[in-house]
């Protein structure tokens, strides 16, 4: 009698497609807890030394190490999306592990190219990741963590590159283009266009909340995907700019101004997601009705990319600087509101720019009361800074600042 040999082999359900005449490719999901049996191995760049040498030298060659702050992002993104009171839904596109060797499989008859994928599970089988470790990186920890209220919501999809049956092994070197292929031949899109799309940042998913409040969705809406508001635009405001207005409300001057600026101890954190919302909508709400009709006046100085984003400085004032609430908050922002916001407010020259001139006439504009229009000089760091040193003023918060002690006035003068 001859006995038959033992195959670790897995059948898994799976689609089957081709790249080429080499390449075929297996489209399946798994749970977090099932990537390392899959593997064979623990992937993460922690891991990298107790490898099989063959292996190590695979990931060494192909692969990037996951930094600590894309770890934590990963992980962050995924309590956000995923996790009990999700802020907003979210998934990841398929990871990609790449065989050495042919793989086995059967189709099912009629279900055009569905059937079951036979993964060799044998140790000697050569098979790592080509795409998606830091995804892969921050659901592992969360397993080690046992953070299950995470991790049964969570299903990852997974393409699997091997050669087609009858096609020689792929060499370390066509792994290696394969990573390249999937890392580096992308066409970056515009910072308007990113915005727009991105979700996971916890700043633009509070701006796209902000976006859904009354007081902007019944006054015009966001414009996303836009750098300006045009001449026949009918939103209230530019998407960059929410976010810039939102930057500067939460954590201050700084972070509003650099998108690459970090906060040790950031006011928005997942916990209190709601109820920043609630202040900050509070705040835009009393300012809106305390200016009435003229709130919804595009060409109103609030309305403009500087004007965004000192309101959202003066609310950084009020809330995090001051430490009000709500209520007192509101009082300051029905007298910000009642400021004279006009192009025509003669405080605005030289404080903003130059009387602007008819392009017709070449004559400086006016109205009828002789009061002439502002040209607004750019949307740049002075205007911000200049804007806001005019609501302090005339609000009664620049002496309320005044009496902080020195090291809680830096922001002031940033």
């Amino acid at each position: 009698m001859t006995l038959s040999t033992i195959e670790f082999k897995l059948p898994v359900p799976a689609m089957q497609g081709f790249f080429g005449e080499r390449l075929a490719t297996y489209a399946t999901q798994v749970t977090p807890k099932s990537i390392i049996p899959l593997l064979g191995h623990d992937p993460r760049s922690k891991n990298w030394p107790r490898l099989p040498s063959e292996i190590r030298e695979i990931y060494e060659f192909l692969q990037r190490k996951t930094a600590k702050s894309r770890r934590d992002s990963i992980v962050g993104y995924m309590e956000e999306r995923f996790g009990p009171d999700a802020l907003t839904i979210g998934a990841f596109p398929a990871i990609s592990i790449g065989f050495l060797e042919p793989l086995d499989f059967d189709p099912i008859a009629d279900l055009n190219g569905v059937g079951i994928l036979k993964v060799d599970l044998a140790p000697s089988t050569v098979r790592v990741m080509l795409d998606g470790l830091g995804r892969v990186t921050g659901a592992l920890d969360l397993v080690d963590e046992g953070r299950d209220d995470i991790l049964q919501n969570v299903v990852i999809p997974v393409t699997i590159f091997a050669p087609k049956p009858g096609q020689r092994p792929l060499l370390y070197k066509e792994m290696g283009q394969l990573f390249h292929d999937m890392n580096f031949k992308v066409q970056p899109v515009s910072r308007n266009h990113a915005v727009a799309l991105d979700t996971s940042d916890l700043y633009i998913t509070f701006a796209n909340r902000l976006a859904q409040i009354p007081v902007i969705t019944d006054n015009g809406g966001v414009a996303e995907r836009a750098a300006s508001l045009g001449k026949k635009s009918t939103e209230l405001v530019v998407q960059t700019v929410l976010v810039r207005f939102v930057r500067g409300a939460l954590e201050g001057r700084s972070f509003q101004e650099s998108n690459l600026a970090s906060v040790e101890s950031p006011n928005l954190t997942r916990d209190g997601f709601n109820n920043a919302l609630a202040s900050v909508d509070s705040f835009l709400t009393t300012f809106a009705q305390s200016m009435a009709e003229k709130y919804r006046d595009r060409d109103s100085l609030h309305l403009t990319s500087p004007g965004w984003q000192a309101l959202g400085i003066f609310y950084h004032d009020l809330k995090y600087r001051l430490g009000l609430d709500d209520f007192r908050i509101s009082i300051f922002a029905e007298k910000a509101g009642k400021l004279d916001w006009s192009r025509y407010n003669p405080a605005w020259i030289p404080l903003l720019g130059q009387p602007e001139i008819d392009k017709v006439t070449g004559e400086e504009i006016a109205n009828a009361d002789g009061l002439k229009r502002v040209s607004i000089a750019g949307a740049g760091r002075s205007n911000v800074q200049n804007i806001t040193d005019y609501i302090r003023a005339n609000t009664g918060v620049d002496e309320l600042l005044a009496g902080l002690r020195v090291e809680d006035r830096d922001e002031q003068t940033a």
